[in-house]
């Protein structure tokens, strides 16, 4: 090949036109050993590489230097712990502490510490907190920077937005315990925040137990009503049996009955006797024999009046079985009823009693305590986030346009 279809050449030896990839290829195949491509090559130019990365990098981390070295206000945090506690779980003489660490669960204690949190996250703290603008006062604090300070005269929707972010709640999900860290500008607001949102929770969950403890005595006053009227119903009924059959103890009567039945039987049976031994000495037209046999007589007459009277299947004929059926009925509604009036007016007082008594209360086992040193803003910390993701997002910056110029130069 001639030198008129050589391919001209730049200064440097590269063929006119050859790109940074190019020119490592030559440099690989020997072709030119004087020029290598290097990565200052993508990025354009040292003038575009430092103040892109003064603007992206050192602008935002100096920023964040001077607002949370000078200007950020301090932040008093007080932690408070606790778990949700009824009284059923707690001896006569078994302490918190025991009760804490005695292996219980979640399944324990129901779902009553998922609730508290979601209250401590909701607007119904925000709102109970906030009665008199206590809230907004004690966030609109004038030691406050600028940045950090609530604006009073926002709505209560921007206040829960803020409140979310000056407390943070945490359930443990094996024991059941709840920690409860919040925030204010002054150590006394934040340890006065802490007793607030406390006795805030406290009445929360002692007015979800009220509901249940009113149920539970509505109930037992149904129960007691129904039971009393039963107890009323079967002693009107063993009355009106009473009426009705002209005694009061039917099993008296019958026992009189059966012994008069016994004493006639008894003397007919004597009669019967001496009327057949007189048989042997005389007639049985004697008169004598015609007197015992009248006595026999009539005394069967007596014994068969006497045996219905106590038994009989004729419907129309009132017998002392039929009779002491009637009273046993009566009497046995008479004694369940009462056994359901004892053991509802039992149920009524059990209920009378926890009605007034706190079934749900928090027991604290980390009480709040005034903080002494301010535990945010974390400045260092943030300050080197806030670098750490300048940087990484001038470095991502930086890398796309390295990409997109080496794609475009090769086409």
């Amino acid at each position: 090949m001639n030198d008129a279809h050589r391919e001209p050449k730049s200064a440097a030896g590269f063929p006119t036109g050859a790109t940074g990839a190019h020119a490592v290829e030559h440099f690989i195949l020997g072709e030119d050993l004087r020029r290598v491509s290097v990565p200052i090559d993508q990025f354009g130019s040292w003038r575009w590489l430092i103040l892109s990365f003064a603007l992206c990098v050192l602008g935002p981390l100096l920023t964040a230097s001077l607002y949370y070295g000078l200007i950020a206000s301090d932040q008093y945090a007080v932690e408070f712990r606790f778990s949700v506690r009824s009284a059923a779980e707690l001896g006569g003489d078994e302490d918190v502490v025991k009760a804490l660490t005695r292996g219980g669960n979640a399944h324990d204690i129901g779902s009553l510490p998922y609730v508290v949190a979601n209250y401590l996250r909701s607007r119904n703290v925000v709102r109970e907190l906030d009665r008199s603008a206590a809230l907004r006062t004690m966030f609109s604090s004038a030691r406050a920077d600028w940045l950090s300070q609530f604006d009073r005269t926002k709505s209560e929707d921007a206040l829960w937005a803020y409140w979310q972010g000056m407390t943070a709640v945490n359930v443990d999900r094996v024991s059941g315990l709840i920690l409860v860290r919040v925030r204010a500008f002054t150590p006394e607001d934040a340890f006065d925040l802490a007793k607030d949102v406390a006795r805030a929770t406290e009445t929360m969950i002692d007015s979800i137990a009220a509901r249940a403890r009113r149920d539970a005595l509505y109930l037992a006053e149904e129960d007691l009503e129904r039971a009393s009227l039963r107890y009323s119903d079967a002693l009107r009924n063993l009355r009106d049996v009473q009426n009705q059959e002209g005694t009061v103890d039917p099993q008296s009567a019958i026992d009189a009955s059966a012994t008069t039945l016994l004493g006639v039987i008894r003397e007919k049976l004597a009669l019967e006797r001496q009327h057949d031994a007189n048989l042997k000495v005389v007639s049985a037209s004697a008169p004598q024999q015609r007197a015992l046999a009248s006595q026999i007589q009539a005394l069967e007459s007596q014994t068969a009046a006497l045996t219905e009277a106590l038994t009989s299947r004729r419907e129309d004929v009132k017998s002392a079985a039929q009779t002491i059926a009637r009273f046993e009925s009566g009497e046995l509604e008479r004694r369940f009823s009462e056994r359901l009036l004892e053991i509802a007016q039992a149920g009524y007082e059990r209920a009378r009693l926890e009605a007034e008594r706190q079934h749900v209360y928090l027991a604290l086992f980390v009480e709040p305590k005034m903080p002494t040193t301010a535990e945010f803003p974390r400045r260092l910390r943030l300050t080197a986030f806030v670098g750490a993701c300048a940087f990484g997002l001038w470095s991502i910056i930086m890398l796309t346009t390295a990409g997109i110029r080496d794609h475009w130069g090769e086409r």
